[in-house]
Formats: C-alpha cells, structure tokens, sequence
C-alpha cells in the first residue's frame, strides 16, 4: 500500500469526510446531493469525536438527527462488532431517518460500499465487520436484550414512560460506548428535561435557531407559531406542565448567580474581597463570614438514607440576603444536627430554623443538648400584630403555615430580595407548580422541593432578627409636656 493510499484509507475512517465526499442525501427540492454538514452539525461531530454521553437541546430541522444517523453509520462500517441503534417514540419517523442511511449507503460507489447481507425495514448488517444498524420498538423493555455500543434516543422529551424505557435502554449500553440523546424540549418535570438541568455523564449542547436561519426567517415563524410554540420549537424553552409558582422570567435572571466549586463570587459590598467558592465536609461555601454579620440557617431534615430525600441546610447572609452556603446530602438527623452546629456557629451564631416534622425534632434536640446559643422559636399567632413567640424550637410546616412559607419566598424572588447561588435550589423553584386542585407541588414525580423549602425556612427567620442594631427610643421626646386635671 503506497503512502498515498494509506492516508486516504485515514481520511476515510473520519466521519465527516466520509460522509461528505462518498455519502450523498435525498434533498425536497434538488434531489440526491452531497451530504455536506452545516455549522451546527460540524461542531456536534467535534463533540461526538471526543465524548460518548451526549444530550442535544435543539430547535426543529436543522438536521441534527440526521448528522448523527450519519456518525453512527460511519462508526458501524468501520469498528468491528458494533451495534448501532435508533430508538424514538415516533416509528414513522425512526424509520425515515432509518431510511437515510440507507440513501448514504446506496448513494456510495459501489467500490467502497460495505456489502449487506440482511437489509430490511428494522435492520442493516455488514457481514464483513460483525456489525449492523437496527430500528428498536420504543417499548417498556426496549433494549433489554441488546448489547449495543452506539444509540440515538430521538425526542426523548415526547416519550411516554421515559423514566422505565431510558433505564432498561441505558443498562444495554456498556461504559464508554455511545448514547446520544436529541430533543426540542417539551414539559418542565420531564424525564428530559430534568436530566437537562442535572449534573450527570452527559455533555450537554444546544442549538438555538441562529445556527441555522435568519432573523427575517424567525419573524415569519413566530408571526406562525405564536410566542409559546415559537419558544418551544425555535428558543428552546421548556414549557411548564402548571401554572408555576415562582415566577419563571425572574428565575430565568436569577440562574446568572448560579456558583459552582472553583468559581469566583464577585465582591458585592464595599470592602469585601472577591471569594474563591469551595467545598468542605459536603458544604458548598459561597462566602466567607463577615466579622459582624448576621446569619440564617435553614434546614430541612430528611431520614438520611439514600434514595429517599436529602437534608437541606441553607445560609443566608441578613444583611444582603445572600446565600453564603448550602449543604445537600444523606446524614442522619442528629449527625445533621451537629453540623448545622459548627457550621452555625461559624457564621457568627447564625439563627437556626429547622423545620421539627417528623426527622427534624431529632435534629433540633441535637442542637439543643449541644448548647446552640441561638435557636429559633415559632411565632404564637400568625393573624395578630405584635405577635410573639412560643417556648417551642423550630419551624413546623402545616396546612396554614405552608403557604406563608412558599409565598413569602415567591415574593422574595420576584422582588430580588435574596440571592441564590445553588442551582439545584433553582431547578427546584422552576419545576415547583399549582396543580389542578390549587395546591403547590413539584410538576411530576421524582422531583424534589426540599431546597425550596430550606430556603423559605430561613427566609421566616430574617423576620426574627434586624439587619442593624435597634435604636432606644428618647422618651423625653415621647412623654406628655403637659398635663390636664
């Protein structure tokens, strides 16, 4: 073999080449031509030639289902052993995109076209490589039996029974073989668009509608569509399943405070120092303590078993209503309780709320046998002026006191009154909505609403303690100067 043809054997082992230089596509309007990628679809192959879990957040038709039929059909030609399939709720439209790749291999000279030996609706196989393409039911125990190395799940946000299909699909593909997940996006809560917002395996990308029309060409469309559907399609912008509680268009500007470990947190006061965030025994801190600040704790405590909910614990900064720290994990209530202890004691003697249902009377009589100077007592009466407090620790959340809670955090947020740097705490808040009976519940099941709840459970505490200390009054100003008898 000359070196000439060796480094054409090279290029053609490179998915793009191949395809665009031996692979042609059925057109509307000119017919069969070069399957030449566009802007989007090149970038998701860089993506696709260093990573294997991929999720695309995209607008309708700019191919990119189509490129990556394409990138799995180049990978199956070429590795020996590979099973490649494509999976999506719509078997009309998996079997037009099946179709494709068919028109790619057909389409090839027939020097360097891969001999089939099984080629029907479902199937494709390469007898030379030990490989083959497939169309899979989008079923209950779709992929169970399979052992596959590439997958594209398409409109995974349409599936019904996502959850169950996605578990029993992701088990047939071994670590470090190839998932690609593809959608517009559809309801908040979903399968989809919760591992959207997740932290998970999966490099996320998204393609808005400017990587592949006009703002002339959108005008039309949303003259077309109408504001909702056009944000959905074209935005990419997730639509919520109930009215939501939080308002969605201020959580859109507060997601700009989201802070991760190793980001740095602007300075916000004058004085203060820019801080590098960091974490330390399961607590993300946002901010160091001032030396004369004042502090809230929220907390909400779970049974500390994973797989049931986590505890919560939020610290804000009175002051400012910054958040300064957050911990989310499994501990049992009373080592959650001595945690709350140090780290309250840090943050200068923070007030500590923690809700007392259930796990959390555990936590708070940790706190009291530790000595904690400054527990939180409930109020005696929530529809009084002057209203004082009980001999009783911590918040309890009833049927009356659940509403003040989340309106009063609503209220917060709408008003950018505090500052919230978790994003897990905003996801939160985003898929939290009135369901058909009115009352305030997470869209779907498997999300959580404890770090809304820690968050409102401090925000009750800022009433307790004032951001400046209090001025005795002058009662000479105050007392009568005369009197009449």
């Amino acid at each position: 073999m000359t070196t000439e043809e060796v480094k054409y054997l090279k290029k053609l082992r490179d998915h793009k080449f191949y395809l665009e230089n031996l692979c042609q596509i059925k057109t509307k309007t000119k017919g069969f031509q070069p399957f030449i990628l566009k802007q989007a679809q090149i970038d998701l192959f860089n993506e696709m030639r260093k990573c294997t879990r991929i999720m695309l957040l995209k607008c309708r038709q700019l191919g990119m289902s189509t490129a990556v039929a394409g990138f799995l059909y180049v990978d199956t030609i070429m590795r020996p052993g590979i099973t490649s399939a494509l999976v999506g709720y719509n078997s009309d439209m998996v079997v037009e995109l099946f179709d494709k790749i068919k028109t790619f291999h057909s389409t090839t000279p027939k020097e360097l076209r891969p001999t089939i030996y099984l080629d029907s609706k479902n199937e494709m196989s390469f007898p030379a490589m030990g490989s083959k393409i497939i169309v899979l039911p989008c079923t209950k125990n779709v992929g169970r039996s399979y052992t596959l190395q590439n997958v594209l799940v398409t409109e995974l946000a349409m599936w019904d029974d996502a959850e169950t299909k996605m578990n029993g699909l992701s088990e047939s593909v071994p670590h470090g073989e190839r998932i690609i997940i593809e959608s517009t996006p559809n309801g908040i809560g979903d399968l989809y668009h919760r591992m959207w917002m997740q932290e998970n395996e999966y490099v996320k990308k998204q393609y808005d509608w400017w990587w592949g029309y006009t703002e002339k060409e959108m005008i039309a469309k949303r003259k077309e569509k109408g504001d909702l559907l056009f944000d959905q399609e074209y935005n990419c912008k997730f639509l919520s399943s109930g009215r939501n509680v939080f308002d969605v268009n201020m959580l859109e500007k507060h997601r700009t405070n989201i802070l991760k470990v190793g980001d740095i947190n602007k300075a916000r006061e004058k004085g203060q120092e820019d801080f590098k965030v960091k974490e330390e025994d399961g607590w993300v801190i946002y901010r160091e303590p001032k030396e004369k600040g004042i502090y809230v704790v929220g907390g909400d405590t779970s049974e500390g078993v994973k797989g049931g909910d986590p505890s919560i614990a939020v610290i804000f900064d009175r002051a400012t209503g910054e958040e300064v720290a957050m911990f989310r994990g499994f501990r049992p209530p009373d080592v959650f309780g001595e945690m709350l202890n140090k780290m309250g004691r840090r943050y200068k003697d923070a007030l500590m709320v923690v809700e007392v249902n259930n796990h959390g009377l555990v936590t708070s009589m940790t706190l009291k046998k530790l000595i904690y100077p400054n527990l939180y007592f409930r109020p005696s009466k929530y529809e009084t002026i002057g209203t004082g407090t009980t001999d009783r620790l911590g918040w309890r959340t009833t049927p009356i006191t659940r509403p003040i809670l989340i309106n009063e955090l609503a209220s917060a947020i709408r008003n950018s009154e505090i500052t919230i740097h978790s994003k897990n705490t905003l996801d939160e808040m985003l898929t939290f909505v009135y369901n058909d009976n009115g009352d305030m519940k997470p869209s779907s099941r498997g999300l959580h609403d404890d770090a809304i709840f820690a968050a409102g459970i401090a925000l009750q505490g800022f009433k307790n303690i004032a951001t400046i200390k209090p001025i005795q009054l002058d009662y000479e100003q105050i007392l009568p100067q005369n009197f009449a008898y």
